[in-house]
């Protein structure tokens, strides 16, 4: 499986995010601290990963064994965080030994006022721990209704429902060593994703490559990860379309270069046809929901353009030319 996120903490420095991008990595949850402290790689991690363009979100290791405790280390969390901005949410990372002897109330209620006074402070938040946690230490079902979750399965599918899943450990490009490797199944997760809910999912981005290689005869993998094997191929599909419908005469390789910018034709609501239907599927890889993917420039995608334009700093008109193209290929 391939990654399209990572956790990273003090453990991996001298991070090259420009690389792990390149890899297809889109986002990285960055170690904010644990306890009281503050993890002495945050500020350099945030930085690096912003300048790159990744989507960040962030976590924070527990040691609390009481609620009160639990609350000094949001507040210490809060501190860290303050004036920074995330586009995943913050999460309270419960797995330590010695804190499952206080059993599920007890953990659950910790849980609970970490969180909530990270929420009292507008951050968005979640929880994260395993299977065997959140079976036998913190109350799934309360949980899963109140904060988003993050799951710690080291398996090839894991057993619970959840937002993001860590599947393992591995080598990504730009990181030194191993690091942990996710996979972020609810891209409503993600700010600026929020009509993602309903429309967007693994089988929304299955049909989306089942459709390129069905169209374009390319042979990528079918699922349901936006990688940057997908985002390229994605790519390929914009640049035969423009050669076939416009006579470009681009070479086809997967790179959103400045030949292709200037080969880019403006859609539009009204819009129809193949180079919509690209459109909707690097939206859809994204986390947008545009309403179908039928090669209709309708109302629902006008609003996921739009949205997408506002989250990504581009003007926001609700027209798909040649800059919201190169912020979706990138």
């Amino acid at each position: 499986m391939k990654p399209n996120c990572i956790d990273i903490s003090t453990w991996q420095q001298n991070v090259d995010f420009n690389k792990v991008k390149a890899a297809g990595v889109t986002a990285v949850i960055i170690r904010g601290g644990f306890s009281e402290t503050k993890d002495n790689q945050f500020e350099n991690h945030y930085r690096g990963a912003r300048a790159a363009g990744l989507k960040i979100g962030a976590y924070w290791y527990s040691y609390a064994y009481s609620v009160s405790e639990a609350e000094k280390e949001a507040k210490a969390c809060i501190s860290v965080l303050s004036g920074k901005s995330f586009d995943l949410p913050v999460y309270y990372d419960m797995e330590e030994s010695g804190q499952m002897a206080l059993g599920m109330t007890a953990l659950t209620n910790i849980a609970c006022r970490f969180l909530d006074t990270l929420k009292s402070k507008g951050f968005r938040v979640g929880i994260y721990s395993s299977p065997s946690w959140f079976s036998q230490f913190l109350n799934y079902d309360l949980l899963k209704s109140k904060y988003s979750i993050w799951l710690a399965h080291w398996a090839s599918a894991h057993s619970r429902a959840c937002d993001i899943w860590q599947f393992g450990v591995g080598r990504v490009s730009g990181v030194s060593g191993d690091c942990d490797c996710n996979i972020i199944e609810n891209t409503a997760v993600i700010s600026g994703a929020g009509k993602a809910t309903k429309a967007v999912g693994l089988s929304s981005v299955k049909e989306v490559q089942k459709w390129i290689n069905k169209s374009f005869g390319l042979k990528i993998a079918e699922d349901g990860i936006y990688g940057n094997e997908t985002r390229r191929a994605l790519i390929k599909a914009l640049q035969n379309l423009l050669n076939t419908l416009c006579k470009s005469k681009l070479e086809v390789d997967g790179i959103y270069g400045a030949c292709t910018a200037l080969a880019v034709r403006n859609l539009k609501s009204g819009s129809k046809g193949n180079l919509v239907k690209v459109l909707q599927g690097f939206l859809i890889c994204h986390g947008y929901d545009t309403g179908g993917f039928d090669g209709i420039f309708g109302n629902a995608t006008e609003a996921a353009v739009r949205d997408f334009q506002s989250s990504h700093g581009l003007y926001c008109d609700g027209i798909a030319g040649c800059a919201t193209f190169g912020e979706l290929a990138a």
